[in-house]
């Protein structure tokens, strides 16, 4: 058998021109609850069995219309929380995007160590995630999940865990709020049915461009 993942991004927060690493416990805007409100509705109908989300509040945020419109018990699971950013949680992201780039394109060359000092690495992040994530996939055989986390974090797990998109394409995981990306868990493996989906009634307003 094999487990059926809808795998989300968080709706937008209250503050998008800072780093909101896992010190940052940041709630959501208001067009990010209009966000969830919406992914609620998309959601309502679609036969799903368990819903899963980190501990933080923006994605706790994001869950719980949905869990509320299926009808559905929200469970929190804290190993699925942000990026930690250590010294640039808080700081502004336009100043400081020479920091961010410069882990990405390490760990897209192999460098999974790398990190600003104080921040969490590839290495980190996947040790962590990976094992919460295909945690839940496996206590969910033959079920439909729904599990709402981070940007970072979903770009780790999919390039850890989808064979088409390794590390090396890290830049090209798109990950925008309220993103989803449908797959299905087999074989410890997990293979995409759709990735990066935003619908347009979705898509952040032109002054929140994405962050890569």
């Amino acid at each position: 058998m094999s487990t059926h993942l809808y795998l989300l991004r968080h709706a937008q927060t209250a503050d998008t021109s800072k780093f909101h690493g896992s010190e940052s416990d940041i709630g959501l805007s208001d067009w990010g609850h209009e966000q969830a409100r919406r992914l609620a509705q998309r959601f309502a109908h679609t036969p799903i069995d368990a819903i899963f989300s980190s501990g933080m509040r923006r994605a706790v945020d994001t869950a719980t219309p949905i869990a509320n419109a299926l009808g559905l018990e929200l469970h929190q699971v804290p190993a699925l929380h942000e990026r930690s950013m250590g010294k640039l949680a808080g700081a502004s992201r336009e100043e400081n995007r020479h920091i961010f780039n410069d882990a990405m394109i390490a760990w897209m060359a192999g460098d999974l160590n790398y990190s600003h000092p104080t921040g969490e690495s590839y290495s980190a992040m996947r040790r962590r995630g990976v094992p919460a994530l295909t945690e839940i996939l496996e206590r969910n055989d033959g079920r439909t999940v729904i599990v709402v986390a981070h940007g970072m974090l979903i770009r780790v797990l999919i390039s850890s865990l989808v064979p088409e998109w390794p590390v090396s394409r890290l830049s090209d995981i798109k990950i925008d709020n309220c993103a989803t990306n449908e797959l299905t868990w087999q074989d410890g493996t997990l293979k995409p049915i759709r990735l990066f989906e935003l619908p347009e009634d979705l898509v952040n307003p032109p002054d929140d461009k994405p962050f890569w």
